[in-house]
């Protein structure tokens, strides 16, 4: 059986309760298979890590804290959206014996990214923010500019509008994100 097979059956189980987050993550396959196809990256990786990125979005954080590492658990306390993420990755780990580590981080990184990201980071990363359910105006910006062969431009603008909704609602803005959004910005000027 094909490890995108078992975790579907995994995230069907664990989000059945959830259908239009299952049908986010669905979409959020479809978009990542055709990134991958596109950017000649490993297509059962890319359903693996699509699949599972939202796994543990529903997890209790005070239950599941043990899985983190102590800076991760001081992170997540600053940055609450980041713990479904962290907790999706761990999941995977454990569930899955000969887990690959580029599967881990683009499930652990894919909320937005990190600096000199892979490329199946990259793609899971703006398959979540442009799949095809996704049907605000940033999105729909961003899966054009992406549809139209420009991915490094489709982060761009997907980590603007990310910053931009953050500041909208007095929300802090990571570090992290920051320095994605400045990588991405010298990508898209300096070409």
């Amino acid at each position: 059986m094909l490890l995108s097979e078992v975790a579907k059956k995994l995230v069907d189980e664990k989000l059945k309760d959830h259908k239009k987050r299952l049908t986010h993550v669905y979409g959020v396959c479809e978009m990542a298979e055709e990134l991958a196809k596109r950017y000649n990256v490993d297509i059962e990786k890319a359903r693996v890590a699509a699949l599972m990125h939202d796994y543990s979005k529903y997890d209790d954080p005070i239950e599941n804290e043990y899985m983190l590492t102590d800076e991760e658990k001081e992170e997540c306390k600053k940055f609450p959206f980041l713990y479904h993420a962290y907790f999706s990755a761990y999941n995977y780990k454990k569930l899955f014996d000969n887990y690959d580590m580029d599967i881990f981080n683009a499930i652990h990184n894919h909320v937005f990214g990190r600096p000199n990201m892979s490329i199946l980071e990259a793609i899971i990363m703006i398959s979540d923010f442009t799949e095809k359910n996704r049907t605000y105006d940033d999105c729909i910006k961003c899966r054009e500019i992406l549809l139209n062969g420009d991915m490094d431009m489709a982060i761009y603008e997907s980590l603007v509008a990310t910053q931009n909704v953050c500041i909208k609602n007095n929300n802090p803005i990571h570090p992290i994100q920051e320095e994605v959004l400045r990588e991405y910005e010298r990508k898209v000027k300096n070409r």
